[in-house]
């Protein structure tokens, strides 16, 4: 490998699997997008061309700019009666040198001679700045120097001085214990360095300063005190930082529906999977979630991950597009409820019930029947649940056991067109619509006692009566693989019988 090669490498910018890095990284892009209007495919073009300019001059300018714009009343340069200047305006401030510390002393002479009051730099610990409260230059009594000599080493254009950045504990990520909590702590000192830091990525203590960023504010309008901050993060840089701009998106356009946090990351998840049609390593996702106290403890912390078995399912994009549909299940008071198919699927819920309440209401004539989402939603129940059945016979290291579900969606989709066809026939038991309805009903009641015997009596005695359906070949094969042979998943075959008398 070259030196042009390794230094390509060295100034890429992606995810390390260390997720507290990883999100400071996410924290880096946005502030850099928010302030310059850069997306990550721009950041990173800039980061390979000029990355000395980016880590050690725009940074410095965007994450001071940030802070004091984000302040509820600013007070900067009130006596010269003009708005704060943009570091975006002023790119040429950094002129073509490409020695870094030459590069910081730069911004730094912007910095002082535009946003400088009282000898320091106003920064403030509100709003997403909270996260680090009194830390380093956010403290009101540092000086502009002192200030600058903090900058100097978050940038390792100094020495570490601070015994703050140089044991990583909950001053610095409140998801870690206080470096006094940590066991042996008279001889090990803290359990993450930031060294340890810096062998995982370069820059990572840019990313430290910038791991709040990473996240999105919930702010509950009618109660300021709950101001709760969420991001979602998978192991892959491209599909988190998609996810998390249209979470962003949908959080400000949905404050009137006050959707859950759940709902809106999920509507980006599909939205995206379907934007990019890819296959996505969906398992490793996580919806990291948390408050902070004024006294800066963390409260409400969630990490909200999905099955893997369920990621490798709606990967595919017929059997997601089937299930990315919300269902009326309920009436009350002439008002429906609904539910997001995949959603149910994703938290591991069954969709047979969804579906055996959604059915009595298209028998009651409150709603219109939802034949292919329900369709698909019985068909994966079914598939997974014989899946899981073969599973737990099976020896548990055989060659199989651990395979990536590829047959099993296999045998969803093939089981799609088949049941559709042969279900299908129990049309044929009577031309009239009311008799199909009274069938349907008896039938749903007996499933819904879960009856085997009783569903077959009242499906065989009325098939009997019709000689053409009772002599087709093709259904009686049906009837006796997928109810009477079936341990396992009649019942959804049988709500499919009962769907099929309902479309009419």
């Amino acid at each position: 490998m070259n030196l042009i090669d390794q230094e390509e490498i060295h100034n890429h910018i992606d995810f390390t699997g260390n997720w507290f890095i990883d999100i400071g990284m996410l924290g880096f892009i946005n502030l850099m997008e928010e302030v310059y209007g850069w997306n990550l495919e721009e950041l990173r073009n800039k980061i390979k061309n000029e990355p000395e300019k980016v880590y050690y001059g725009y940074f410095p300018l965007a994450y001071i700019y940030y802070n004091l714009m984000k302040q509820p009343e600013k007070k900067i340069n009130e006596t010269n009666n003009h708005e704060l200047p943009s570091p975006k305006d002023n790119y040429n401030i950094l002129g073509v040198s490409v020695d870094k510390k030459q590069i910081f002393e730069e911004s730094w002479k912007f910095i002082e001679k535009n946003y400088s009051e009282n000898g320091r730099i106003p920064l403030s610990s509100s709003n997403e700045f909270y996260y680090y409260h009194n830390f380093l230059f956010f403290q009101p009594k540092w000086e502009k120097e002192k200030q600058k000599s903090a900058f100097e080493e978050i940038l390792g254009l100094k020495n570490l001085e601070d015994d703050v950045l140089v044991d990583i504990d909950r001053t610095v990520c409140k998801f870690l214990p206080s470096k006094k909590e940590f066991p042996n702590i008279s001889y090990t000192g803290s359990l993450i360095t930031n060294h340890t830091l810096q062998n995982i990525v370069s820059h990572s203590t840019i990313f430290v300063l910038t791991f709040p960023l990473g996240f999105i504010s919930l702010i509950n309008e009618k109660d300021k005190e709950e101001d709760r901050r969420t991001m979602f993060y998978s192991s892959n840089m491209e599909f988190s930082y998609k996810i998390n701009k249209k979470i962003k998106q949908m959080v400000e356009r949905s404050t009137e529906k006050k959707e859950s946090i759940f709902t809106v990351t999920w509507e980006a998840i599909i939205d995206t999977l379907t934007e990019l049609k890819s296959q996505w390593a969906l398992e490793n996702m996580y919806l990291v979630s948390y408050n902070l106290e004024k006294n800066q403890k963390l409260i409400n912390v969630e990490y909200i991950g999905i099955p893997k078995l369920q990621a490798a399912i709606i990967m595919d994009d017929t059997i997601r597009e089937n299930l990315n549909k919300y269902v009326p299940y309920r009436k009350i008071r002439e008002k429906f409820k609904w539910k997001w198919l995949i959603q149910e699927f994703i938290k591991g819920n069954l969709l047979y019930p969804t579906i055996m309440n959604h059915l009595y209401l298209v028998l009651n004539k409150d709603a219109k029947l939802s034949y292919s989402s329900s369709l698909y939603s019985l068909l994966v129940d079914s598939k997974i649940l014989e899946f899981k059945s073969k599973k737990e016979k099976s020896q548990i290291f055989s060659p199989d056991y651990f395979d990536n579900f590829k047959s099993l969606i296999k045998n969803i989709k093939d089981e799609i067109s088949f049941t559709s066809f042969a279900s299908g026939l129990i049309n044929q038991i009577s031309e009239s619509a009311e008799t199909k309805n009274r069938i349907a009903r008896e039938l749903l009641e007996t499933l819904k006692s879960k009856n085997k015997n009783m569903f077959l009596n009242i499906l065989l005695k009325n098939v009997n009566e019709n000689k053409e359906l009772s002599s087709n070949r093709n259904f009686y094969n049906w009837i006796l693989e997928k109810i009477i042979s079936n341990k396992t998943s009649f019942e959804m075959y049988g709500l499919i019988l009962v769907m099929n008398l309902l479309r009419g």
